[in-house]
C-alpha cells in the first residue's frame, strides 16, 4: 500500500504524477511531498510509487 494523505491506497506501480493528476487538483495550487521530499505541483516527477511510500498533497493558500 501507498499512503496518500493519511489513507492507505493500492497505488504501487503508478507514477506520482498520474496519482496527483487523477485527484483533479490544479497543479499550480499544490505542493506534493513524497517521503518528505517536496515538489511544486507543476514539477511533480514521473517517479513510480512503491510499497510503503508516503504521499501528501498540500493545497497552497494565500494569507495575510
Amino acid at each position: 500500500m501507498v499512503w496518500l494523505n493519511g489513507e492507505p491506497k493500492p497505488l504501487e506501480g503508478r507514477t506520482l504524477r498520474e496519482v496527483v493528476e487523477a485527484l483533479g487538483v490544479e497543479l499550480g495550487r499544490v505542493a506534493v511531498l513524497l517521503n518528505e521530499e517536496a515538489f511544486p505541483g507543476q514539477e511533480v516527477p514521473d517517479r513510480v510509487l512503491k510499497e510503503g511510500d508516503v504521499v501528501e498533497v498540500v493545497t497552497l493558500m494565500q494569507g495575510g
